[in-house]
This record gives C-alpha cells, structure tokens and sequence, in this order.
C-alpha cells in the first residue's frame, strides 16, 4: 500500500470510528441522565411523604393528640422507603435525628429536636436541587409557619 492509500483509509475509517466513541458515549450519558430523571421523581415523591408526616405530626401536638408511637412507626416505614434513594447528607441527616430521638438520657430540647427535623428536609431540598438561601442554617425557616414565637426559640445567644 502506498501512502495515498493508507490516507485515503484513514480518511475514511477515522470518522466512523470516531462517530462509533461518540455513539457510545453518548448513550451512556442518555442512560445515565434517565436514570437520575426517575431517582429524581422517586426522591421528590419520597420526600413529600416525609414533609407530610413531619407537619402532621405538629399538627397532632398542637391538637394535643398523644400519637409519640404511631409517629415513630411512620418515622420507620419512611426510612424503609428512602434508605435506597436518598442522599448521603439527607441519611446522614435522618440518622442524626434517629440517635436524638433513641439517647433517653437527653432532656426534650424542643430547639434543638426542631433543627435536627428541619436539616432533613434542608439537605432534602438540596438533594433535589432547590434553592435553601435564607433558609437558616439547618433549614429552621422551613417549619416558621407550624410555631408560634419562632423567632424567640431560633434567637441566637
């Protein structure tokens, strides 16, 4: 073969091979990208079961309707559901609150059992790629319209 030959072959198998890379990566991508759409859909459906049960759980308080057991058993129905979806920080989140609520030793801090809920769905939020400015640290605005003299039990000190 001479050299007109082997450039002529190049000319020609490099773009097809080249198309080929870029077919595959491509679909990688495509399947990847599908993948997080429908993690994505199972998270924001996941999370508003959370979100519901955390305000009707408030709702109960203020109706005071004892139902600490029935809560908790909802608390452990949802780690079921969300242990395989969630994100690291939204686990690492809902464990924090988890190890609050087992210590017994500890006095009801109501602030700070309130901020453990609101990182949740703060790191929740961010999961799904919502905007957490002016939330506060943890999130503590999420939950300002379910408590009265909120600003006095957020007052920094």
């Amino acid at each position: 073969m001479d050299t007109t030959q082997v450039i002529t072959l190049l000319t020609i198998t490099l773009p097809l091979f080249g198309a080929g890379i870029g077919y595959l990566i491509k679909s990688q991508v495509e399947k990847k990208k599908e993948l997080n759409n429908e993690l994505n859909k199972q998270r924001r459906e996941i999370y508003q079961n959370f979100v519901n049960l955390i305000i009707d759980i408030f709702a109960n308080t203020k109706l005071k309707r004892n139902t600490s057991e029935q809560n908790l058993k909802a608390l452990y129905e949802f780690y079921k559901k969300y242990v395989l979806f969630a994100s690291p920080n939204v686990i690492k989140a809902f464990s924090d609150y988890f190890q609050y609520i087992y210590d017994t030793q500890k006095k009801e801090e109501s602030t700070f059992h309130l901020s453990l809920i609101t990182k949740i769905m703060y790191e929740m939020r961010r999961d799904i790629g919502l905007n957490n400015k002016g939330l506060g640290e943890n999130g503590e605005m999420l939950m300002r319209a379910l408590i009265t003299d909120f600003d006095k039990l957020f007052e920094k000190k």
